[in-house]
């Protein structure tokens, strides 16, 4: 039976920071430009359709110059969710898209995408006003963002 550790030992070599979300949901802070490969690594142990992402949190961190998303990804064998931390420039934020990869992602990155500006490279579908009044769009604001003024 695979696990929590299981996890860790497969991202060893891109964990630069790890804590618990809740009990057993451990977050993996791994550097943005590993975060396919780290998604390519759990597919190809637990399998093309093992991974469900149930969220992706997008958190403004305006005193430290920084956007965190956070990705929930439930994988189905473990019966377990675990979050993965990715951390970008506020002044450019951008993370690959991961819909090629798991298709359910495509909600949560434009919600993202939307509220807070993070640019999911390769999501040919982002779009302003997916939950953004069109009024907010055209001001061109992101609510989310600790300096927003709506």
């Amino acid at each position: 039976m695979s696990s929590i550790k299981e996890i860790e030992d497969i991202f060893s070599s891109y964990i630069i920071g790890k804590d618990t979300v809740k009990p057993n949901r451990p977050r993996f802070h791994i550097d943005v430009s590993n975060l396919k490969e780290a998604i390519t690594l759990l597919k190809q142990r637990f399998g093309e359709e093992a991974l469900y992402i149930s969220n992706i949190i997008g958190v403004d961190k305006i005193t430290e110059g920084i956007i965190e998303v956070n990705y929930f990804i439930h994988i189905i064998p473990l019966a377990n969710t675990i979050v993965i931390k990715v951390v970008v420039p506020r002044d450019k934020p951008q993370v690959p898209s991961l819909i090629d990869m798991i298709p359910g992602a495509y909600s949560g990155e434009c919600e993202t995408y939307d509220l807070l500006g993070v640019d999911f490279v390769g999501n040919k579908y982002l779009k302003r006003s997916f939950f953004v009044p069109t009024d907010v769009v055209s001001r061109d604001i992101f609510p989310l963002r600790k300096d927003a003024k709506v």
